[in-house]
């Protein structure tokens, strides 16, 4: 997951300053397992819904961590995240499309991955193959 902050520091300020070390703390993802499964619509709605999970996201700025639970009733995600020194809240959309499942933070654009299951792991694969985060059922 990617994630814009709340309270009085908002991530969209922070982005121009965190830019100048992108290189520095940029996180590289794992690959994904030969052995990994591609889920399609109704095994994600089945495997996420109404569960909470722990993430390890990589992104440009670092790796972010935390935890989130699914609600595709309402759909909502919800939870808390860290990316280095920052702390917040994840107050978000999901939604499917197709077999992608698709979710939006705040005011972070809307990203739509393939998800895949290897042993304990899942994998939110965007649409060129990279993996984006790793999830585990708490």
């Amino acid at each position: 997951m990617i994630f814009a902050g709340s309270g009085p520091i908002r991530f969209a300020a922070v982005v121009p300053l965190l830019a100048m070390y992108t290189t520095a703390y940029a996180a590289k993802a794992p690959a994904l397992p030969d052995s990994a499964k591609k889920l399609s619509a109704a095994e994600i709605v089945s495997l996420y819904d109404g569960k909470t999970f722990s993430f390890t996201t990589y992104t440009a700025f670092g790796v972010a961590t935390g935890s989130v639970t699914y609600d595709f009733k309402t759909r909502t995600n919800r939870g808390n995240y860290q990316l280095g020194f920052r702390k917040g809240e994840i107050d978000g959309k999901i939604r499917m499309d197709g077999d992608r499942f698709c979710y939006k933070v705040r005011l972070d654009s809307e990203h739509c991955d393939f998800v895949y299951v290897a042993g304990n792991d899942i994998y939110d694969v965007d649409p060129s193959g990279k993996v984006r985060s790793v999830n585990r059922r708490q």
